[in-house]
């Protein structure tokens, strides 16, 4: 399987979240993040995203921003058995991927067609104070080699097919 796509194209790529955060220095006492984990606030049915996050206060000796997740949703188990005296959850949400986003550069990110649609979720490192957060979403054309492959088999099976419809 080889995805084809054409990331240079005009309108292929849709800024879908761009917002500066500050943390809250008060955290470094108990040991917790500056930055709150950043929920992005919409559902995604997108697997490939550009990342980029930048800090004015960042030391010059950092490199890395944090972390960026995929989240699936909705899945149905009992997780009463792991946490033991709380209430069951109908539905659990659980983290499947995640990239490492480099700071004051744009990483591109794939993530893996696992789910129909999924959260994104990003964690600055604990020491970063402020962070701009820019993504945005692939949506252009995409083709895949085993679809291509698939489709030359059918046609095959049908000339096949009527070859044998005319014996």
């Amino acid at each position: 399987m080889v995805l084809q796509v054409d990331l240079k194209a005009v309108g292929a790529w849709e800024l879908t979240y761009y917002q500066k955060h500050t943390g809250n220095l008060n955290n470094r006492r108990i040991k917790a993040p500056i930055i709150d984990p950043i929920e992005l606030p919409y559902l995604t049915d997108k697997h490939l995203f550009l990342v980029g996050a930048t800090s004015s206060k960042a030391k010059p000796s950092w490199v890395r921003a944090g972390y960026f997740y995929q989240q699936i949703d909705g899945i149905q188990i009992n997780d009463a058995i792991i946490f033991d005296g709380l209430g069951a959850v109908p539905s659990t949400e659980v983290d499947y991927s995640r990239r490492m986003i480099k700071l004051n550069a744009i990483e591109l990110v794939q993530f893996p067609k696992i789910s129909d649609t999924f959260r994104l979720r990003f964690e600055a490192l604990p020491w970063i104070e402020e962070l701009t957060l820019g993504v945005w979403e692939y949506v252009g054309t995409e083709t895949d080699s085993t679809e291509e492959l698939i489709q030359a088999v059918r046609a095959k099976l049908e000339t096949i097919e009527f070859k044998i419809d005319n014996l």
